[in-house]
């Protein structure tokens, strides 16, 4: 399952699919940018770490031009684990 969750808007897009491949990761972003915010210049993204959620998955996807125009809407940032905090004390 692939959330994305706008706290503040009080919004929320969910959609279920069989896998968590790359493609299903660029092809569900790709929707939330172009349809539920396509007039956003840039997205805040707060996600887990996992190797498929990365912008290099666009380009596994999609066409170049695309793929870096979908990298560019975003912003990421990745929540830490929490064996993280405690090897590195907090934060």
């Amino acid at each position: 399952m692939f959330v994305a969750y706008a706290p503040l808007a009080g919004t929320r897009f969910a959609q279920v699919r069989v896998q968590r491949t790359k493609r299903d990761w660029a092809e569900f972003m790709k929707e939330v940018l172009d349809q539920q915010y396509s007039t956003a210049e840039k997205v805040v993204l707060v996600m887990d770490n996992l190797n498929t959620h990365s912008p290099a998955s666009f380009y596994e996807v999609f066409p170049p031009a695309e793929a870096r125009r979908l990298a560019r809407k975003l912003e990421i940032h990745y929540t830490r684990h929490p064996w993280e905090l405690v090897e590195y004390g907090g934060d």
